[in-house]
């Protein structure tokens, strides 16, 4: 751990050291970071210090925090967080148009750079995705599918951007509630588009791959319930 300067706050100073130590991957997206005590036993400072700078990254989207779970990390980098607040004021079209880029390029990556075991564990989340019957359910495996995806990209910055968009999730928010029943909701083609991603993935067949990616996003978002259909 870096010492502590002088004439700067202790908690920027935590800050920065946290955020140093998360884009050094020390502490990954979805991992804990060390508790108030243990920081501040490192650290050598009080707690009010580690908590202030805790808040400080909880407030810029680095962080997150659940009760009963503890503080995790959310992004990497503030990259994410920022191009998020970002599109909030952009259109969907606007939207969809980078998703696509970065869905294409990072399944085209995906199929040249996936290890063996990236791919067995796309197979199984896309099994098990298949077997989802309530809309919570399907949406959290299909967000953690794409994340697969990216993280076979092997190209860190790619998936800090498509974090910051927002990922699939602003295409499947009308999915995600209790009262969706998956196969009543016309999703049988977008379901063949991620089988179809898979396999070309699997064969190691990067054309194949991107175009899967691209027409992939262009169903999610023609669904009529992404244009005010039924």
């Amino acid at each position: 751990m870096t010492r502590l300067a002088p004439n700067v706050p202790l908690s920027a100073q935590v800050a920065d050291q946290l955020r140093r130590r998360i884009a050094e991957g020390e502490f990954p997206v979805g991992a804990l970071i060390p508790t108030e005590h243990e920081l501040s036993q490192q650290l050598g400072i009080s707690r009010n210090s580690v908590r202030e700078a805790v808040r400080s990254l909880v407030h810029a989207g680095i962080l997150g925090a659940r009760a009963g779970y503890g503080t995790f990390v959310v992004a990497a980098s503030d990259l994410a967080p920022t191009l998020a607040r970002r599109l909030e004021s952009d259109s969907e079209r606007d939207v969809a148009e980078v998703r696509t880029m970065l869905e294409r390029e990072g399944a085209r990556f995906a199929a040249l750079r996936a290890t063996d075991e990236q791919r067995r564990e796309l197979r199984r989340v896309l099994d098990e995705r298949a077997l989802a019957t309530d809309g919570p359910t399907y949406v959290q495996l299909d967000r953690r599918f794409h994340e697969l995806v990216f993280e076979a990209s092997g190209n860190e910055l790619l998936s800090e951007l498509y974090r910051g968009t927002g990922g699939n999730e602003r295409a499947l928010t009308w999915v995600d509630s209790p009262d969706v029943v998956v196969a009543e909701v016309g999703l049988l083609e977008v379901d063949r588009a991620h089988t179809d991603l898979v396999a070309a993935i699997e064969a190691r067949d990067p054309d194949a791959a991107a175009a899967v990616a691209e027409r992939l996003v262009r169903l999610a978002y023609e669904h009529p319930a992404m244009n005010g259909g039924d």
